[in-house]
Order: structure tokens, then C-alpha cells, then sequence
């Protein structure tokens, strides 16, 4: 050990420093202050928003909307069926009264339609509407035309020829066509533009193809209704012929008509344009002339090429009135589900 003041050694058990005498000062040890470390403080980041959890994805509980329009199509084509009932009853009364065979069994179908289209429904396609009318007429007048033309030939025709063209009772024979065209018009419009079509829009009009499908499908089954292809002769190719062009004939006014039923949904219209264009085609021979109405529509013999010309132009004349069916068709945007359709 040294003294601190003159650094002279000193024995361990001295007092003071045997040189200078300066008391000793024993030396302290040098402590180091220790810090006792922190812990490091983290600064928490900045919050940011939580997204909440995505909900759970339920699965759309499954309709029955679609099912339910096969199901009214089903039941419009079993319907269809009621009107042949409400026929035969319609022939079973003409047998028993000696009545007009045609008119009755064309009246009671006529009947039957109407019940099986308000069965479904459809009750708004029977409800008269001036605006369902004058669309019909501003649409349809051509056809009328066409069987105006078609009569005044065959009154031409009838002249020329030098046969009798108005026979004893022509005004009492000309009313009951009026209202037996008239008979027509609601039975084939009820079943084809109100039943078949109805239902098929109902299963089958969410999608514009469906719509065009469905009016065409309807087009062409009422074309070939009015063929007997059961009675024809296959081996003769101007009897094929004809039973061809006259489906495409009546497959074309179909179509004009049922575009018109689908853009109004009415058949009152659809009705009256076809009851009519019946009407003028057959007075001349029948409510003039006294013929009896004859249904069919593929002739033999020397009729046969005739009849051949007369479909084809036909259906050149009603070129006119595809085109306006195609036309309201674009105007009807979907769904069209037709009358039958509940929501």
C-alpha cells in the first residue's frame, strides 16, 4: 500500500505514513455503478382496422319455380285433351238433335277451351281490351287483305265460269259462318295460343331462346294439325307436296299469331283476325254459293297442282306478316312466362 500523499510504501498495519506521518486513508474500491438493464419497450404498432369475419355462405334455398312451369305445361297438354271431350259431346248432341254436325262439334270445342284456359288461369287472354284489339289490327290487317284477295278471285273465278255464285238463303248461311268462323277462332286460338303456348312460355320463356323456341315449336304443330297425314298418300309426291306446303302456310300465319298473343297477351285480337280471315276465304263458295265446307287440304287428280300454286303463293303473300311477328318477337324482352305463370 502507498501513501497518497508522498507515495511513500507503507506496512499494512500502519496508521500513518512512517515518512511524511500523513494518516493513511485505506483505499476504497471503485464501484461501477450497474445499471440493471430494462427491458426494451416495444412501441405497439399503429391499430388498424379489422376486417370482420366473411359472413357464412348459405346455400339459396332451391326453388320450385321451374318444376312449376313443367308442371303447367303438363297440364296445358292434358287440358288440350278436355276440348276433345267437350267435341265429342259436341258430336253425341248434333247426332241426338239432328243438328249441323260441323257447328256443334266446332262450338263445344270452342267451349272447352275457354274452361280449360281459365282452369289454369288464364282468364286475363279472354278479357277484351281496345289496345289488344288495335295492335292486333294495325299488325294483322294484311292478313285480312290476303283473304279478301283470295275470295274476290274465287268470285272471279265463279263468274267466269258461268256457275251460279249466290244460291237461295245466302244471308241466313252467310251469318251462321260468320259465327261458325267465329267458333273456330276461339278453339284453335284457346288451344294453340292459349294453352300450348301458354304453358310452354310458362316453363320455358325466362330466356329469349326459349321464347322463339316455343313460338315456333306452337307454329309448327298448328300447321300440320290441319293436314290428315294419316290419309295421305305417301307414294305421291304432289300429295307430299302439299301436305308440306300447306304446314308451312299455316305454320307462318301461326307464328305471326302467336307472336301477337305472346306481345299482347290477349287472344281476343288473335281471334278475331283469324275468324275473319276464315270467314272471307269460305263465303264465296259456302256462305254464297251453298257448298258444303270441306276440311280438307291436300286435293288429288287435277286439283292437286293447283292447290300446290295457290300454298305457295300463299305463302309468298304472307311473307309480310312473318316479318312482323319476327319484329314484335324482338320487342318482347324476357321473361315472357305467358298468362298461367303465378309469381
Amino acid at each position: 500500500m502507498h501513501c497518497n500523499t508522498c507515495g511513500a510504501d507503507i506496512p499494512p498495519s500502519a496508521s500513518f505514513c512512517p515518512e511524511c506521518g500523513s494518516p493513511v486513508v485505506p483505499s476504497q474500491p471503485a464501484v461501477s455503478e450497474s445499471v440493471a438493464p430494462q427491458p426494451a419497450v416495444t412501441e405497439p404498432a399503429p391499430s388498424q382496422p379489422v376486417a370482420p369475419p366473411p359472413p357464412m355462405s348459405v346455400p339459396a334455398p332451391r326453388t320450385k319455380k321451374g318444376l312449376r312451369g313443367v308442371v303447367t305445361l303438363i297440364l296445358s297438354i292434358l287440358l288440350m285433351g278436355l276440348t276433345l271431350v267437350f267435341q265429342v259431346i259436341g258430336l253425341i248432341i248434333s247426332e241426338l238433335g239432328g243438328l249441323d254436325l260441323d257447328a256443334c262439334v266446332t262450338g263445344f270445342g270452342a267451349l272447352g277451351g275457354v274452361v280449360s284456359l281459365l282452369i289454369l288461369g288464364g282468364r286475363r287472354l279472354l278479357v277484351p281490351d281496345a289496345a289488344s284489339f288495335a295492335r292486333a289490327w294495325r299488325e294483322g290487317w294484311w292478313v285480312v287483305a290476303v283473304s279478301i284477295g283470295l275470295a274476290l278471285f274465287d268470285i272471279v273465278a265463279t263468274l267466269v265460269e258461268g256457275d251460279t255464285l249466290v244460291t237461295e238463303g245466302w244471308a241466313l248461311r252467310t251469318l251462321g259462318l260468320l259465327g261458325f268462323c267465329l267458333a273456330i277462332g276461339v278453339y284453335e286460338e284457346s288451344v294453340f295460343r292459349g294453352l300450348m303456348l301458354g304453358g310452354g312460355l310458362d316453363a320455358f320463356g325466362k330466356r329469349k331462346a326459349g321464347i322463339v323456341v316455343i313460338c315456333v315449336l306452337t307454329s309448327i304443330v298448328f300447321g300440320m294439325a290441319h293436314v290428315t297425314w294419316g290419309d295421305l298418300d305417301y307414294a305421291n309426291p304432289l300429295d307430299v307436296l302439299q301436305a308440306v306446303l300447306k304446314t308451312i302456310q299455316t305454320g307462318t300465319y301461326g307464328f305471326f299469331l302467336a307472336s301477337l298473343v305472346i306481345r299482347t297477351n290477349n287472344i281476343l285480337g288473335a281471334v278475331t283476325l283469324h275468324a275473319l280471315d276464315d270467314f272471307f276465304l269460305m263465303l264465296p263458295s259456302v256462305g254464297l254459293g251453298g257448298l258444303e265446307l270441306e276440311a280438307e287440304y291436300v286435293s288429288s287428280g287435277a286439283d292437286a297442282l293447283p292447290t300446290v300454286i295457290l300454298y305457295s303463293v300463299i305463302i309468298v303473300l304472307y311473307l309480310p306478316i312473318v316479318w312482323r311477328g319476327v319484329r314484335m318477337l324482338a320487342e318482347c324482352d324476357p321473361p315472357q312466362l305467358g298468362a298461367f305463370h303465378k309469381a
